[in-house]
């Protein structure tokens, strides 16, 4: 199957560490946060990785790079998010590319 890699996904990836007592929470709050972002232009889709009993790695899905750099200057600003983060312990790193391969 051919690709064509001229439109590739931005991808967001961002990595959190949260307390243990918080995790349940931070992983339930994320469907509130989905429900906003979903209806963001460009949206692709969310997955949020375990690393290990406090460690998570986000990764969001845009359409394109213009997608991602429109909905964050929309989500820089919303409550859902920053209150959602507030679960978290440390904001470890935050990092956007794009997708060069696909297989």
């Amino acid at each position: 199957m051919n690709k064509n890699l001229s439109v590739a996904q931005a991808v967001e990836l961002i990595r959190f560490k949260v307390a243990p007592e918080k995790v349940n929470a931070f992983i339930e709050g994320r469907k509130t946060v989905d429900a906003f972002t979903s209806t963001l232009k460009g949206y692709v889709g969310t997955e949020l990785l375990q690393v290990n009993e406090t460690e998570f790695i986000l990764v969001i899905r845009w359409a394109d790079e213009t997608s991602v750099r429109e909905a964050q200057q929309i989500t820089a600003t919303a409550t859902v998010i920053s209150d959602w983060i507030t679960q978290t312990a440390q904001f470890v790193s935050f990092e956007t590319g794009v997708s060069v391969y696909e297989h």
